[in-house]
């Protein structure tokens, strides 16, 4: 039994710095495209120009975090990734509440918009990332 928590310790400490890593990411390119692309690209627009980035900058996040992890089960791998993108969803609700003031059933219908479909498709893939990148480091060495 010991060693399923530590496993599972682990897929909750692995999944919070994978989070913590895309969540400060996603916090200063939001910062940037609201104050320096959103005024003039507008909203959908801007936001849709930020999703690229944060794609990439997610799986950059999952390879490094896999790297450090050390070998990892692909069930552990989907795990860091479920954990991770949990986290952030809380993390988008609380921040749109507080931060924007904005109530919980407007954060949660902006996901039935194309632009907030895609960007919750986007930040679905931080779920099979960690998974990716385990493989994908595999296969480079």
């Amino acid at each position: 039994m010991r060693g399923a928590e530590t496993s599972f310790a682990r897929v909750l400490a692995l999944g919070a710095g994978y989070f913590a890593l895309v969540f400060a990411a996603g916090f200063a390119l939001g910062t940037f495209r609201l104050v320096l692309l959103q005024p003039y690209l507008g909203a959908d627009a801007s936001r849709l120009a930020e999703l690229p980035v944060m794609v990439v900058i997610s799986f950059l996040a999952a390879r490094l975090v896999m790297r450090r992890a050390g070998p990892v089960e692909r069930g552990d791998a989907l795990a860091i990734g479920l954990v991770a993108f949990f986290l952030l969803l809380m993390a988008e609700m609380l921040l749109g509440r507080w931060l924007f003031r904005l109530p919980y059933s407007a954060i949660l219908t902006d996901a039935l918009t194309p632009i907030g479909f895609l960007n919750l498709l986007a930040q679905s893939l931080l779920i099979v990332f960690p998974a990716l990148a385990a493989g994908w480091d595999r296969t480079a060495s």
